[in-house]
């Protein structure tokens, strides 16, 4: 191994596996255990609020190329329709980029770890918002580096000029999650840009677009396009949510030629083998020229999110208006108001640190949605 040792690649391997595994249901707003939970009852009859999920994908489309690609799954992502550089080359062309910018991953999760191992290794200092979905902030303390928490303001935006104030010279990177997670906020794109461009002269400036295409107009409020005018920036995105492809678990992230060139090199030493699956890179294919399903998943949403508000609004319950499909409220008391759910079988998430009382609701179908707003009546919680 040219660039780590055989030890530091087993270090490193360890920490990831026991990284992941205490940051799943905890630093991240998961306050038990789902697998443990799902145990005492039939799944199938759990509705599951709390991974943001699209209740109506995948595509009809990418279903037919998953059928027709499952006689190949002995083979890497190696030829034809699952050409894992067919896949990069599209995401390349979709984003005015080219293939070299483009880094792909199991979900956008292995890449906000490897940014995470990265920068962070060496006792550096990372800021982050929060709250926030904080992968690379809770996976670099556990190997020694400093994290640096950047409240939200009081319209539950992040506060990038703190987050600018809070930079120092021991500073490897600055995150930034964009519409955010869990509070459904989305930034200015122009003054998400202005910032970007003036921090990454300092250090390197992730941003998290995991619930980009959630927004109107998504593309001209993603900060890609800062990689092709030389902005030190990194973006990250996943077929896991908008597209309906979670378990598949297929991401990617885009960055400076020279930066992506070494993580990949890094952390999947060149191998094919190492790339996400041939069905997942088959499918991703095929989802990312599936426009009309983007968009009609956009519109459901929007209307379930609308329908949700009419339900807080009738109780009393206040919420941020979200630009994602979940919705973050204050339910006063979290931990009586997630028992009360699961004892109807009802799966959310909650009780980030900072906001101790916020839960924060997927939206599921129309019929999850219809028994959670029943179960919510009368504020039995409280």
């Amino acid at each position: 191994m040219s660039e780590i040792s055989r030890r530091d690649w087993i270090k490193t391997s360890t920490l990831a596996s026991a990284g992941i595994g205490s940051l799943a249901f905890t630093g991240l707003g998961f306050t038990s255990n789902p697998k443990t939970e799902l145990t005492k009852s039939d799944n199938s009859e759990v509705r599951r609020l709390l991974y943001n999920e699209n209740p109506n994908g995948p595509s009809t489309m990418t279903k037919n190329a998953i059928n027709e690609l499952i006689g190949r799954c002995n083979r890497y992502s190696t030829f034809h329709e699952s050409d894992y550089t067919v896949l990069k080359n599209l995401i390349a062309q979709e984003e005015g980029l080219s293939a070299e910018n483009v880094l792909l991953g199991h979900g956008s999760f292995e890449p906000l770890i490897w940014t995470a191992t990265h920068f962070g290794s060496k006792g550096e200092e990372i800021v982050v918002p929060s709250p926030t979905f904080d992968v690379v902030g809770l996976f670099a303390r556990t190997l020694g580096a400093k994290v640096v928490p950047v409240e939200v303001d009081d319209q539950f935006n992040m506060d990038l000029d703190a987050m600018e104030a809070r930079i120092s010279s021991n500073t490897s990177l600055v995150t930034i999650c964009n519409p955010n997670n869990p509070t459904g906020t989305a930034m200015n794109s122009q003054t998400l840009k202005s910032f970007c461009k003036l921090v990454s002269k300092k250090c390197p400036v992730l941003v998290d677009e995991a619930y980009i295409h959630y927004l109107e107009n998504w593309k001209s409020q993603s900060m890609a396009a800062l990689i092709n005018e030389g902005a030190n920036v990194l973006v990250t995105r996943t077929f896991s949510k908008i597209y309906g492809m979670a378990g598949m678990r297929i991401g990617f992230m885009l960055g400076p030629k020279e930066l992506i060139k070494q993580l990949e090199a890094k952390f999947t030493l060149g191998f094919p083998g190492n790339m996400p699956n041939s069905l997942s890179v088959g499918a991703a294919i095929v989802a990312t020229k599936d426009r009309d399903f983007v968009n009609t998943s956009r519109t459901l949403n929007a209307h379930a999110r609308n329908r949700f508000y009419e339900v807080l609004n009738d109780l009393s319950l206040p919420y941020v208006r979200s630009h994602t499909n979940f919705v973050y409220i204050d339910v006063t008391k979290f931990k009586e108001f997630k028992s009360l759910m699961w004892s109807h079988k009802i799966l959310l998430a909650g009780g980030w640190p900072s906001k101790p009382n916020y839960a924060r609701v997927t939206m599921g179908s129309e019929e999850d949605m219809n028994f959670l707003a029943e179960k919510m009546q009368g504020r039995k919680w409280l």
